[in-house]
């Protein structure tokens, strides 16, 4: 049943490709006068740059019926199509943005390292974040975690205290004030 079909669909194809290319269209008119490229303008009127000018590529009549059968779009009793739209443009981002967007994502993956008990990972991806963005306090939070976790007492200190100096009215100032006396 489908074989039939696709056998078909090729000659309709095929037979609309090549009546198109034998039938004389307006472009192809059987004249010996020369068309000119473009329409007569007053001598004192400023000439368009054509090379800037830009249109749309013509379109076929075989191009028109392939594009009804684009894996994308189905088009029987009604036209239906499950391909996403295309991207917006989006702006481009400015090194400290890509920074803020960077660091926010290893804090991320820090965290999902701490609660996989993941200490080694967690460290160096909350370490990374550290060190692209200095002013988050999240980061030095679970910085502290995982470096305690891993027996690094001195280090998990220094970033205690590195939170406690970026926010230290902040909501976690009071456990992390307890994990510090911990460390002492």
């Amino acid at each position: 049943m489908t074989r039939p079909l696709a056998i078909f669909v090729l000659l309709f194809l095929v037979n609309s490709a090549s009546a198109q290319n034998a039938a004389p269209g307006p472009a192809q008119e059987s004249s010996s006068r020369t068309q000119p490229d473009q329409a007569p303008t007053p001598p004192d009127a400023p000439a368009p740059d054509l090379g800037n000018q830009t249109s749309p590529p013509p379109t076929s009549k075989a191009k028109k019926v392939a594009d009804k059968f684009d894996p994308h779009c189905i088009s029987v009793i009604f036209h239906a199509c499950w391909s996403s739209p295309a991207a917006p443009a989006s702006k481009t981002l400015t090194e400290e943005e890509k920074k803020a967007q960077q660091a926010a994502k290893d804090i991320d993956v820090g965290f999902y390292y701490l609660n996989e008990k993941n200490y080694i990972a967690a460290e160096w991806r909350l370490k990374e974040a550290t060190e692209l963005k200095p002013d988050i306090p999240a980061a030095y939070i679970g910085l502290g975690q995982a470096q305690q976790k891993l027996g690094k007492a001195d280090d998990a200190r220094k970033s205690y205290e590195a939170y406690l100096q970026l926010s230290p009215e902040g909501k976690d100032a009071e456990k992390v004030k307890k994990a510090l006396a911990e460390l002492k």
